[in-house]
């Protein structure tokens, strides 16, 4: 427990570098509980926790963890750049080793429990505030919906995790603690989730754009619910969310992630990690900033994802080309004739002056002329295909095939594709795990997909890849497990 509790003391002592409360008290006396005052104290407390998943071990931009634990590990992405000792964690991850000492593994546990202790002392702490009634039930319904999102990746990536839901003030005062079951995670989850919902609105305005709604508390609750294998549970919470968030499908599948369309105009996008450009500290540089966790507000997933080597001839502002989610031959094979997703998704070559270059890379989340590693494309967490199609599922795995049908087919007219018709049960799993796949490429859902519904392994060796059954899980990072003689690991490893 020693390092988790470190790692939740920093949290909480880098939000007091924020807001005008300095003027009251030396930041080198200023206590978290005399932090934790006004509505503004709270307010900005939150926008640490929601600025925490841009850290390297959440989203953290194109080579942050999740991009490659759970998009590289799968059969839709690889990673084309020279292999060198700075980058060997990522290609350890994309060549299935999942070693104990891997870095983006531990940046993971250790950024996502980061992420909690940001969010702990404000859930703990709003009751005894003094300001709007109002205000409080919003801010704990951001931070529980804050909190449930951190569990929830925790869980998939390792299942047992330790639970921890009070501030940590004192890293020598408390006791190591060993992991708590997944049952008793979801729990947590679900129960923040269901709180949540019910006190955040379900509408945010264009002013307050990033925050989480109603919507995107039940769109994760659906979620969570299938990863649990409940899908009668997750049903009426997805057809709520489907029937009555307001939410639908863009017609232009690509205007989803163009950076021209507002937050105001964007009808599918539920929740997203929100980035700006031109916000580069001063004295900083974009190039320099790549996988430093808060420096900068921009992505840098357009210039990280392309083709290694292409420098400024994809539009890039200062070059970039680091070849991180380079598109399997597998993907590109997997959009059928005529889908209108897969131009707006990947491209497989590049022109170099007159000649062409073959190389596939991402072009999703692209921002013609900006500056190397600072775009202002957002990366969806939620969005309304993926409901549509995890209702689709739901209604599937309760005896509703022909419901199901009519929900996955909303997304393939979208993509000028055929309906497709008379799918018994075991045919439509398959269709709409295929559907997923080219809908929410990039978006860090292929492995937790595979792996919910048993199909990592199977589809993994089929192609070739040295899949293990226990990667299922990754394992406990070798530093808690060396720093907390409490924590076990996980099987194999």
């Amino acid at each position: 427990m020693k390092k988790i509790i470190a790692t939740f003391l920093l949290a909480g002592l880098g939000l007091t570098s924020c807001g005008d409360f300095l003027e009251q008290l030396p930041e080198s006396n200023r206590t978290s509980a005399a932090f934790y005052q006004t509505r503004a104290d709270f307010y900005n407390a939150l926008v640490g926790a929601y600025n925490g998943l841009k850290r390297r071990g959440v989203y953290g931009n194109g080579s942050g963890a999740l991009m490659v634990l759970q998009e590289m590990v799968s059969d839709n992405t690889t990673f084309t750049n020279t292999r060198q000792p700075v980058n060997s964690s990522t290609f350890e991850i994309d060549d299935l080793l999942f070693a104990k000492s891997n870095t983006l593994v531990q940046a993971a546990w250790t950024d996502l429990y980061a992420g909690i202790g940001r969010v702990n002392p404000i859930i703990q702490r709003l009751p005894g505030a003094a300001f709007a009634q109002a205000d409080k039930d919003r801010f704990e319904g951001e931070a529980r919906f804050l909190r449930a999102l951190y569990y929830f990746h925790l869980v998939q990536l390792f299942g047992d995790v330790q639970l921890v839901t009070d501030p940590v003030d004192d890293p020598y005062g408390a006791n190591d603690l060993p992991r708590s079951s997944r049952e008793d995670v979801y729990a947590l989850v679900i129960d923040d989730l269901t709180r949540a919902a019910g006190l955040l609105p379900a509408a945010i305005p264009a002013a307050e754009s990033g925050r989480a709604s109603q919507w995107a508390a039940n769109a994760l609750l659906g979620k969570v619910y299938l990863a649990m294998g409940r899908p009668d549970l997750a049903l009426p919470v997805l057809k709520d969310v489907n029937d009555n968030s307001g939410r639908q499908l863009m017609a232009n599948f690509a205007q989803v992630f163009a950076p021209t369309t507002t937050f105001a105009a964007n009808t599918e996008v539920i929740f997203a990690v929100q980035y700006k450009s031109g916000l580069l500290p001063q004295g900083a540089n974009a190039a320099g900033t790549q996988g430093d966790v808060e420096r900068t507000q921009g992505s840098d997933m357009w210039s990280n994802w392309a083709p290694a080597g292409s420098g400024s001839l994809l539009g890039q502002n200062g070059g970039g080309g680091g070849g991180f989610n380079t598109p399997t031959p597998d993907l590109i094979n997997a959009f059928e004739p005529g889908d209108a997703r897969k131009e707006a998704t990947l491209l497989t070559s590049f022109l170099s002056g007159s000649t062409v270059i073959p190389a596939p890379y991402a072009v999703k989340f692209r921002q013609q002329g900006a500056v190397n590693n600072d775009a202002d494309v957002d990366f969806p967490v939620l969005r309304f295909a993926d409901v549509v199609l995890m209702y689709a599922e739901a209604l599937n795995e309760t005896g509703q095939p022909e419901a199901a049908l009519t929900q996955l087919n909303r997304t393939r007219t979208r993509a000028k594709l055929p309906a497709l018709a008379g799918l018994d049960q075991a045919a439509l799993r398959l269709a709409i795990e295929q559907e997923r796949r080219v809908e929410l490429a990039f978006e860090n859902h292929r492995w937790p997909d595979l792996v919910r519904t048993g199909r990592y392994l199977p589809v993994m060796s089929a192609k070739g890849y040295p899949v293990k059954p226990f990667h299922n899980l990754y394992p406990v990072p070798q530093r808690e497990t060396d720093l907390n003689g409490e924590l076990s690991q996980n099987p194999e490893y």
